[in-house]
């Protein structure tokens, strides 16, 4: 859901602020979103859970913080001002995401 909501937000405005902050907080629903759909909770699977989460949160909100104070991200201009590649970015954010989260997912 966050990278559809972040394509829409691009889409919508351009802006470059919420990347990150979508982007890598999409790791910590995830996490969070798993532990909350198994049934038995092991102590692997909560400090997994506990992991990821505090990473993700941690990472999200530093690069959110410096996007708040850069405006822009100058990496992703190129990539982000057509439709096409707008898309694409939050396609790959999305199966990068999606790759990365199968172990805490799967264990």
């Amino acid at each position: 859901y966050t990278n559809g909501i972040g394509t829409l937000i691009s889409l919508a405005t351009g802006s470059h602020v919420h990347l990150d902050l979508l982007g890598t907080g999409a790791f910590a629903l995830a996490a969070l979103a798993v532990f909350k759909t198994k049934g038995i909770r092991t102590a692997r699977q909560q400090l997994s859970t506990a992991a990821v989460s505090i990473w993700s949160v941690k990472l999200a909100s530093f690069l959110f913080f410096r996007a708040l104070q850069l405006h822009h991200d100058a990496r992703l201009t190129d990539t982000l001002n057509s439709v096409s590649g707008t898309c694409m970015f939050w396609f790959i954010s999305f199966l990068w995401g999606f790759l990365c989260s199968l172990p805490h997912t799967l264990g």
